[in-house]
């Protein structure tokens, strides 16, 4: 990676109007994976002096700064408290603490990285994104958005709502990225299902979540159906990391594991 020029911002403003100056340039979440790009920037842009580092609770949600680092938030005994600890166990997934304090919870969303655990864990939740300027919507609507947004991610809005959730990544070892990753959650008497790292990027099972949310008293057996309705409905692909057989089996196993356990 090349770098012309950091720039450390005063304000949104400024960060916004030195960020349009050149679409070479570009802001700084923890800056991890920049450096595996081989880039060249003409300037970075720093967003550190602006106060994005902050967790608070604000009454129905929860609102996360885009700087906070994920080990930051794992941490939080507000993100502890949300469905179960769920959300914060997915980003202990993150390989190693020494990454976590510099990842940023930002950069992870808005790199939409395939094998993220940080969007695995989130995505079965009401999760909102704030940008700068005016702009807000939800993690899901950001991820099938097509091309670069022209805007900055400042927050990360968390909903409280009553549920449980359930978290899966199976890996070769402790510092791995995923093979497959599973998010199941039961919110508001709902489920949810996802499931990332196909290797293609997290998705819901829509089929499998209308399947087994028209059950009014599932059992063990609607369970397991839902599994085998959720790899039918999504791609898994072979990379050297795993066979997508491999990867089908492990979601089938697992989403049926995530919808008995949030259930209880």
């Amino acid at each position: 990676m090349k770098v012309n020029e950091y720039y450390r911002a005063s304000t949104l403003a400024d960060a916004y109007s030195k960020l349009n100056e050149s679409i070479n340039n570009s802001i700084i979440g923890g800056g991890l994976w920049m450096k595996k790009t081989g880039l060249t920037y003409n300037a970075l842009i720093d967003l550190s002096a602006l106060g994005l580092n902050k967790i608070e609770d604000k009454g129905d949600e929860v609102v996360v700064g885009a700087l906070v680092t994920l080990r930051d938030f794992e941490s939080s005994e507000l993100i502890k408290s949300l469905y179960s600890g769920a959300i914060a166990f997915a980003v202990r997934e993150v390989m190693g603490v020494n990454l976590r304090n510099l990842a940023t919870i930002g950069g992870s969303i808005m790199g939409r990285y395939p094998f993220s655990d940080v969007i695995t864990g989130l995505l079965p939740y009401e999760v909102n994104l704030e940008f700068y300027p005016e702009n807000k919507m939800s993690l899901e609507e950001y991820l099938f958005y097509k091309g670069k947004l022209n805007a900055i991610l400042t927050h990360i809005h968390i909903k409280k709502s009553n549920g449980k959730g359930f978290y899966k990544k199976v890996k070769r070892t402790a510092l791995d990225f995923p093979i497959l990753n599973i998010a199941v959650s039961k919110v508001n008497n709902k489920f949810s299902i996802v499931i990332g790292a196909r290797p293609a990027g997290a998705s819901k099972a829509i089929k499998a979540m209308e399947f087994i949310n028209n059950i009014a008293n599932p059992t063990l057996e609607d369970f397991a159906k839902a599994g085998e309705k959720a790899i039918e409905e999504l791609n898994f692909l072979d990379n050297k990391d795993s066979s997508k057989e491999y990867r089908m089996d492990l979601a089938k196993v697992y989403v049926r594991r995530g919808l008995e356990e949030v259930n209880k």
